[in-house]
């Protein structure tokens, strides 16, 4: 698209075949998904390394269709997946130990210029992509990194979760909400799902919640969350929603708890009081993307089937718009994929 706007001017149409780079493949688009960051830059409300005119996506499988002269990792033919950006540098000290999200000169992959997932051909850095597993689905994977690799970023890595503890995970009917309730589940949490949509809550318990908190837009939900934990709180607050329920959700943590910001969909504003984060000594902390490790781990959960991707439907490129027309309304329980249109 040329410039933000709504989503109807989201339009299908011809640009110019993608060169690999040096250190560059070329990736035929299998399947790219659709997400609240998508809506975001497209809006024009995310305005942080974005650039106009875009081809968003940034949730990519695919086929390798061709490789620079200095590409020896992946060749013609294989099937990979994207770790969320489109370059990092690779020789960095934050890439070389594994921190590729903090390299300073990375590229978010659909936040500017015309090499983004909505497409049938996109040109990605071999560091930033990760071989799809024989016998794994490609559709299936396509949205691994960010919503499977971002929440086990934020609940392993950054939360440093244990067994026994309670987590609540916000936005819990979601794209990455209910994949993080598959993951803490796994992980050996008492997970609490918390959703606005009463439509998603057996969705939710489906995916491993022990308890689902439903409740109304703008309202205060933690005097629930606390009669579900008998007054305790929780251990982990996952926040994926971000601004809007911030304050709720902080009243819901345990003492000696972490709070994780993974997103934040409406970036208002929030109050906060420094002496109850004293009292109550909170840790709040950001998860950002994931990393080539984590998806690589993320690969190896999907393949043994203890993490399932939930991917709710597959709309063709040209529909997009109506893709972010669902994710605005908030009628996607899980994930939405795009896949080029016929010839």
């Amino acid at each position: 698209m040329a410039e933000p706007g709504p989503a109807d001017q989201l339009t299908w149409t011809d640009v110019p075949d993608p060169i690999p780079r040096r250190d560059e493949c070329v990736i035929r688009v299998q399947a790219c998904g659709a997400c609240w960051h998508d809506v975001l830059v497209r809006s024009g409300a995310s305005t942080e390394g974005t650039k106009f005119p875009v081809i968003l996506g940034h949730e990519v499988v695919g086929v390798v269709a061709g490789v620079g002269d200095e590409v020896t990792e992946f060749a013609v033919g294989d099937r990979v997946v994207t770790v969320q950006r489109e370059y990092v540098c690779g020789a960095c000290r934050e890439c070389r130990s594994g921190y590729e999200a903090k390299c300073p000169e990375k590229r978010f992959l659909g936040d500017l210029g015309l090499n983004g997932g909505y497409a049938e051909l996109v040109a990605i850095s071999a560091p930033s992509l990760v071989r799809v597993p024989a016998g794994v689905d490609s559709l299936s994977v396509a949205v691994a990194a960010c919503v499977i690799g971002t929440q086990l970023n934020a609940l392993r890595d950054v939360a440093n979760l244990r067994i026994g503890e309670t987590v609540l995970v916000t936005g819990a009917g979601g794209g990455i909400g209910i994949h993080a309730v598959q993951l803490a589940r796994m992980m050996g949490a008492r997970v609490i799902g918390l959703t606005s949509s009463a439509g998603k809550a057996a969705a939710i318990s489906a995916a491993g919640a022990h308890e689902v908190v439903v409740y109304d837009r703008g309202a205060d939900f933690s005097s629930r969350v606390l009669e579900v934990t008998g007054g305790r709180g929780c251990d982990v607050i996952l926040e994926n929603v971000g601004s809007a329920l911030f304050e709720s959700s902080l009243k819901c943590a345990a003492k000696h708890s972490r709070f994780v910001l993974v997103g934040d969909i409406a970036m208002q504003p929030v109050k906060l009081q420094l002496r109850d984060l004293r009292r109550q000594s909170v840790t709040i902390m950001g998860a950002s993307s994931t990393s080539r490790a984590q998806l690589q781990d993320v690969m190896g959960l999907v393949q043994r089937g203890l993490v399932e991707p939930h991917v709710e439907r597959t709309l063709p490129m040209s529909a997009a718009a109506q893709a972010h027309h669902l994710i605005e309304a908030g009628a996607v329980t899980g994930r939405l994929l795009l896949v080029p249109d016929p010839a």
